[in-house]
């Protein structure tokens, strides 16, 4: 696997289409016209001269990794990829149709990805011809940094393009988990599921927002609380994945219509310049120590469930969250 195609110059193409550069690939970007193609690789370009500048990259690797960028004027210049790893919007009827056309591109034997952070990998191989060689790979936003990707096979994918998809991950330099398919994967599964929990809890209690986060900070392996992370994440994003995630397993993914009106306002995170933070709900004492602890029993409970399931093993669970949600240990550790 030599070479690489991306279809989607947004964020995460050109994030991923850096890692693939980096790591020694050919990669060809295609997007709905030529210019925005090389509006994506002049992204990627100066992605890997900010990671110079932050001293995570070397300058020769960089200018290296810059040669092997090449922009495209459309899909059937992708036809002689090794790998297609198609990154755009997460909208399953999008994600279908630019399927269908590969299915007239990309060669027999060539992997084929969709980057999707929750949406039915099943579901979109069944509209090609080929489902066996498609599969999902979700990279973590930044993927020039966060060292893992979720690997995950729909009902038709191969053992032999799941073995593939890892060793593809692997020679990106990633960590790869293997995840069987569900509604959010792990890590979205176990943080929305946590954050949606310290959300209504913070909802019915006199509850200073950033005090809420340093008592979830202080008070386990979290990085960040559920208030920063949502405005860091965007309220948007974030409204869309937990919504998809209380229609798919019910009630314990509400959130009391914390984020709704927010997003009806416009009001999105740091973004927009206005989100959950700072904030307060209600007055007298504070609840502050009762929503960290909603927020990591919430984190266990669902990391249980997912081990139940058989969506991945503990340890896989646990390492997922380290490397995708940034704790110092996992749930099923901690707990």
């Amino acid at each position: 696997m030599r070479s690489i195609g991306i279809i989607g110059a947004g964020t995460m193409g050109c994030e991923i289409a850096h890692v693939a550069a980096v790591a020694g690939m050919d990669v060809l970007m295609a997007d709905a016209d030529a210019e925005r193609a090389a509006m994506g690789r002049d992204r990627s370009l100066a992605l890997g001269a900010r990671l110079v500048q932050r001293g995570r990259l070397a300058e020769a690797a960089a200018h290296a990794a810059a040669g092997r960028i090449h922009p495209v004027a459309s899909l059937t210049d992708l036809a002689p990829v090794d790998v297609m790893i198609e990154a755009v919007p997460e909208d399953l009827a999008l994600k279908i149709a630019v399927h269908r056309q590969l299915d007239d591109v990309i060669r027999p034997d060539a992997l084929v990805a969709t980057n999707t952070s929750g949406l039915s990998v099943t579901a979109l191989a069944d509209a090609t011809r080929s489902p066996g060689r498609v599969i999902g790979l979700h990279f973590f936003n930044p993927a020039s940094v966060m060292p893992l990707v979720e690997v995950i096979a729909g009902a038709a994918t191969t053992e032999d393009t799941v073995a593939r998809a890892l060793a593809l991950a692997a020679e990106l330099g990633k960590t790869p988990v293997r995840v069987r398919e569900c509604p959010g994967f792990v890590v979205n599964r176990v943080l929305v599921r946590a954050m949606a929990e310290a959300y209504r809890a913070a909802a019915g209690a006199p509850v200073d927002r950033e005090g809420a986060d340093r008592a979830v900070v202080d008070g386990g392996p979290a990085p960040m609380g559920p208030f920063a992370l949502g405005d860091l994440v965007g309220l948007d994003v974030l409204e869309s994945i937990r919504a998809d995630l209380e229609a798919a397993y019910g009630d314990r993914f509400a959130d009391a219509g914390t984020l709704a009106p927010l997003v009806a306002a416009g009001h999105l995170g740091r973004k927009s310049g206005a989100g959950l933070l700072p904030g307060r709900t209600g007055g007298g004492a504070g609840a502050e120590p009762v929503v960290a602890a909603v927020y990591y029993a919430a984190a266990l409970d669902e990391a249980r469930r997912l081990a139940d399931e058989g969506v991945a093993g503990a340890d896989d669970i646990d390492l997922a969250m380290r490397l995708g949600a940034g704790w110092t240990e996992g749930p099923l550790a901690a707990g």
